[in-house]
């Protein structure tokens, strides 16, 4: 498989430009010709700080009586009376994710300007976006990549020894000034010192007041870059450009009233930046091997934590990491650089056959898909699978925070959804990928937020409930964001769900099954997991049935219909709260178990305590017990089927075919990320028909389709669609189809179980199974009974995945002893 994107010109939306980033700071390439720009991310980089949230606190009396007034009105079914009191349980928002500076490359030639045979390539391999052009008849090559060993970004310009003409370099910022007049100095060829705002609202609570504030605590940081040739040496005649009407702000200095568009003004992914933006530049002549080096630090220290330092301290800090890239020398930091990416990128590898793509552009091979269906060019599917992997890789590494809603990419002060980590789906679905496409580093940072969310909860949990252990709601951030959400006017769909904590810890649990060490569920995971029971115990109301349930009760973003006919979002049982607390003391006794720790009683007993989850009368897996309609049969969130997937609910009898019943009902076509959870359900049934039909419609392409609706798709350069971008879409595929090629969650190995017939013949070679397996597996053809096995291979990852596994396939069953780590071992089955 060529894992290339290719495409022709440059980018003319930011959907269109190409993603590179090391999991601290990532970049979108445009691939201008003339004028190029990269969109700089610091994955650091969100408005806010820790204090944010302790901005107009709830009162907690108000809280405990409207919670006692929801649930009076619940069981009276007062619906809307219901919903009303819990509005006042609502606090403000989330912080957003910032976009950071822009690098502007301005090439002024010698000559006529004419350009040529423009193309522009992403080779996920090696992590590297390419931009080559023939310029008044001279070839011109660029190459961007980021490097997580060395913490920089280099962007390199390769012209003719002759020269071409001059080049400008200059760093942009919709972001404010330092406070203490700081940005003044001169650090670097040039340099940004950024303060970001202090409060930014979503762009879905609408036209407010100041939406985007600057007056109160906030991060600070700064861009730092040099300029080097080819050898690592400083360019001889490197100067502030000739237009610069003051050479101060060259260099990073700013004007007494800062710059940039208004900050009532939200600004859309899809727009170009405006002109007035601070700026600070550096003119080099277009000759030769022309290499910039950047750097990015802000103030903050980790999810959670309160910042430290100020904006001339995250310059030094930036500088120096510049340096040091400089001192090692620019070659060896690439070869770092490619070697810590392939350590990744190489560990799991899907092949399906490719149509005739050779000289088509990757847009124009997604129309063609598009139109022709997946069946004619397969290949693109495992591209997509490559791609989804390669996100995750360049937006979440170690020492990072985990991949927001739009990765680590982001373009807009008011990001949709604020970019922010919804936590009822899409930040789970995230890290859906991380264990079985071998990319466990990735969930590092998802591991740091879940233990900082936990901190605050613990807060929220005592303050407002006046309970032990952690809650966690609907969103949450880079502190720690635990109330609450609504501002006193949201649906509670949105906004009330105190059982948030226990999902965010299903991708952790899967991070523990997979290889994780003992030390990690000893340590950090069972604390987790413990504390948040203890909440769920506290939370619970025991009934008049002697079971215990969970009141007042969303189903995330969905709604029922009552009595009346009118839509109601709170009332008893979920489906999904059921799901999550039966997940999780599974997940507690098991890992308990692992270490040798006895686990409390109190929690062991909650599961059956609950009331069953059982099929509703329509024959599907009801939203909440009560089993009242749906006010929208076809929304988007499967939530009442959690515990199928990525739970492990068996899927035998009475409830296989509810899970059937409750997809058909709500229909296949939906917003990207709904899709993916829908494929992954599906291959956890083997419905490879439903497969079938769900396929197209993710590789549809959003070429003339507006940023609205619930149309999942592709954008150009295969970001997945809501719309608009969110990076779930692309995560999910992965793990959906990781699904339909082997499965772990019974106990033993299946291998195979629901390839679709578009994918007949290939190969998927370090699939990881639950505990720690790595699978190699060759397919033939399909038929009604399935793929027909080749061949597969098994290898212990760690000493818990030693022994024997039972394998599965078409019915039929070996067992395989892994005797040894690291070594490979045939599964044979007899023949038939």
């Amino acid at each position: 498989m060529s894992a290339v994107l290719r495409y022709r010109g440059p980018a003319t939306t930011w959907t269109d430009a190409l993603p590179v980033g090391n999991g601290l700071l990532g970049a979108m390439c445009h691939g201008g010709a003339l004028v190029d720009r990269l969109g700089i991310n610091d994955g650091s980089a969100w408005s806010g700080t820790v204090a944010t949230e302790h901005v107009d606190p709830l009162d907690p009396q108000t809280v405990r009586a409207a919670l006692a007034e929801s649930r009076a009105a619940i069981a009276e079914e007062r619906f809307d009376d219901a919903a009303d009191a819990l509005r006042r349980v609502q606090h403000r928002h989330t912080q957003a994710y910032m976009p950071f500076v822009d690098l502007l490359v301005t090439t002024t030639p010698g000559g006529d300007g004419l350009v040529q045979d423009h193309e522009r390539t992403l080779d996920l391999a090696t992590a590297t976006a390419t931009t080559s052009f023939v310029l008044d008849g001279q070839p011109v090559h660029t190459a961007t990549w980021a490097s997580w060993p060395h913490r920089v970004l280099v962007h390199e310009l390769v012209f003719p020894e002759s020269g071409v003409g001059v080049v400008d370099l200059t760093l942009e910022t919709l972001l404010h000034a330092p406070l203490d007049g700081a940005a003044g100095a001169v650090l670097g060829d040039a340099a940004l010192l950024v303060r970001l705002p202090s409060d930014v609202w979503p762009p879905h609570d609408g036209d407010v007041p100041d939406p985007v504030r600057w007056d109160g605590p906030a991060l600070e940081g700064a861009a730092v870059l040099r300029v080097v040739d080819g050898h690592g040496r400083p360019i001889a005649g490197a100067s502030a450009p000739a237009s610069a009407s003051d050479p101060g702000r060259a260099r990073g200095s700013w004007p007494a009233t800062p710059l940039g568009q208004d900050a009532a003004s939200p600004v859309a992914q899809h727009e170009p930046r405006s002109a007035q933006q601070v700026h600070a530049s550096v003119r080099v002549p277009a000759r030769g091997t022309v290499r910039v080096v950047l750097g990015t630090a802000t103030t903050a220290r980790g999810a959670g934590r309160e910042p430290s330092g100020t904006a001339a301290d995250a310059a030094a800090t930036a500088l120096g990491t510049v340096d040091a890239a400089i001192a090692t020398g620019i070659d060896r930091v690439r070869d770092a650089q490619r070697t810590d990416h392939a350590a990744l990128f190489d560990r799991f590898t899907l092949t399906l056959p490719e149509g005739d793509h050779a000289g088509v552009m990757t847009d124009e091979r997604l129309a063609r898909v598009a139109a022709e269906g997946i069946a004619t060019d397969p290949g693109f599917a495992a591209l997509l699978v490559a791609y989804g992997r390669y996100l995750l890789i360049c937006s979440s590494r170690p020492g990072g925070l985990p991949a927001t809603l739009q990765g680590i990419w982001n373009a807009a002060l008011r990001p949709p959804w604020s970019a922010n980590y919804t936590t009822n789906v899409n930040l789970e679905m995230a890290y859906w990928p991380a264990e079985v496409t071998a990319l466990p580093e990735t969930a590092e940072p998802l591991v740091a937020l879940v233990q900082a969310v936990a901190r605050s909860g613990e807060q929220t949990a005592a303050r407002l409930y006046d309970a032990p252990g952690w809650v966690a709601h609907h969103n949450t951030d880079a502190w720690g964001y635990t109330q609450p959400i609504g501002e006193g006017q949201h649906d509670p769909a949105y906004a009330f769900w105190p059982t948030g904590a226990l999902w965010l810890l299903d991708p952790l649990v899967a991070h523990a099954d997979h290889g994780a060490d003992d030390a990690f569920v000893r340590d950090v995971l069972l604390p987790l997991v413990s504390g948040a029971l203890a909440f769920v115990d506290a939370w619970l109301v025991t009934g008049d049935d002697g079971l215990r349930h969970t009141v007042p009760s969303t189903s995330p973003e969905n709604h029922f219909v009552t009595a009346t006919g009118a839509p109601g979002s709170v009332d008893t049982d979920a489906a999904m709260d059921l799901a999550l607390i039966g997940m999780t003391v599974s997940a507690y006794r098991r890992l308990s178990a692992r270490v040798g720790q006895t686990p409390d009683p109190r929690f062991v007993a909650l599961a059956d305590a609950l009331p069953p989850i059982e099929p509703g009368a329509d024959g599907a897996v009801p939203e909440w017990r009560s089993d009242r309609g749906h006010a929208e049969p076809g929304h988007r969130h499967v939530s009442s089927l959690v515990g199928v997937y990525p739970g492990t609910t068996p899927l035998d009898g009475p409830m296989a075919a509810a899970v059937t019943r409750t997809l058909d009902a709500r229909g296949d076509d939906s917003t990207g990320w709904s899709l993916a959870w829908k494929l992954a359900l599906r291959a956890r049934l083997g419905d490879t028909a439903a497969i079938g039909r769900l396929l197209p419609l993710v590789f549809r392409t959003m070429d003339g389709v507006d940023d609205e609706g619930q149309r999942g798709g592709l954008y150009r350069n295969l970001f997945a669609a809501h719309p608009p971008f969110q990076i779930d879409g692309n995560l999910g595929f992965v793990a959906a189809v990781a699904e339909m090629l082997v499965q772990s969650h019974r106990g033993r190995l299946d291998l195979l179980p629901a390839v679709p017939a578009a994918f007949a013949h290939g190969s998927v070679r370090g699939l990881v199974a639950r505990p720690g397996i790595d699978v190699d597996v060759t397919w033939g053809a399909v038929d009604e009974d399935g793929a027909e096995l080749l061949h597969a291979d098994l290898r212990a990852r760690t000493p818990r995945a030693l022994g024997d596994h039972v394998v599965r396939h078409r019915g039929r069953e070996v067992l395989a002893r892994l005797t040894a780590v690291g070594v490979r071992v045939p599964v044979v089955f007899p023949a038939v």
